[in-house]
């Protein structure tokens, strides 16, 4: 299995369209005999695999709250992300710049960057960039393929391949839902990769327009070492521009003087082996 190591707040993202799991390979947790699909769920889940996503752009809030502690605060991380096929593979960026706890609000600084090759962190906090080695240039596996990859995205996904993943079955629409989506609730058959990480996983696509077939929300039930629930992630997407183009400069994170620089490769017997650390003087 690949070594990905990935943040909780990244994490969540990549549930969404940018969560460090791989899935199990075919026909692993698949039930003997499946039920009869909803044909209301098909035609959605046929939505979700016609979706292409050739770029995409979007303000993004990322929201974790406890199930386990009552009365506690809900950490939100509000940003930016970024989508684009490239060739040979297809590369995003997330950038969060404000934080807010409770009724408290900060301002921040972290990235998250899939280049094809590398997953690059920045933290301000830290003063840390972690470059992870996630793939060689000779792999031809596609990263982002659902029980391929260590980012599954959840459009453009085959629908046999969701189905064999997950159970799946449509929610009624509540007041609070994003207006005219469908909501899809994502039950990880046994045995994978995705059911020992997750309870739930529950989508919000977009009924028809020009953002028809996307995901716009997603909540991801988190699991402790029990099996229980103890949080939730939330990933809302907001003034999305779809398909409209923009320069692949945006896909770089440069270390900051004075930041350590930690360079993770796949041969790397130990984690962090290379550490760098860059002078305060240093010009990039």
């Amino acid at each position: 299995m690949q070594r990905t190591i990935l943040s909780s707040a990244v994490a969540g993202i990549i549930v969404a369209l940018a969560a460090g799991v791989v899935a199990a390979p075919p026909g692993a947790g698949s039930p003997a005999s499946a039920p009869a699909l909803d044909p209301v769920v098909d035609k959605i889940l046929s939505r979700l695999e016609k979706r292409r996503v050739h770029d995409l752009r979007a303000r993004v809030k990322w929201e974790l709250t406890y199930a386990i502690e009552e009365d506690s605060d809900t950490d939100r991380k509000f940003g930016q992300i970024w989508y684009k096929e490239e060739k040979p593979v297809a590369k995003f960026k997330v950038h969060f710049d404000r934080k807010v706890v409770g009724n408290r609000q900060q301002k921040l600084d972290e990235e998250h960057l899939f280049d094809g090759r590398w997953y690059i962190e920045l933290q301000s906090r830290t003063k840390t960039v972690t470059r992870r080695e996630i793939r060689k240039k000779t792999d031809r596996r596609n990263p982002y393929k659902l029980g391929e990859g260590a980012f599954p995205l959840p459009f453009g996904q085959k629908k046999a391949d969701i189905l064999r993943e997950f159970a799946v079955r449509r929610l009624a629409s509540r007041k609070s839902d994003p207006p005219g989506t469908d909501h899809l609730r994502l039950i990880p058959r046994p045995n994978t990769e995705t059911g020992r990480t997750y309870k739930s996983l529950d989508f919000w696509v977009v009924r028809e327009g020009p953002l028809a077939g996307l995901p716009i929300k997603v909540m991801a039930g988190k699991k402790d070492g029990t099996g229980s629930v103890n949080s939730y992630i939330t990933i809302t997407f907001s003034k999305i521009e779809l398909n409209t183009g923009f320069s692949s400069s945006v896909f770089v994170i440069n270390t900051p003087p004075g930041y350590e620089e930690i360079v993770e490769r796949l041969e790397d017997p130990v984690p962090g082996a290379t550490t760098i650390t860059i002078p305060k003087e240093h010009k990039p």
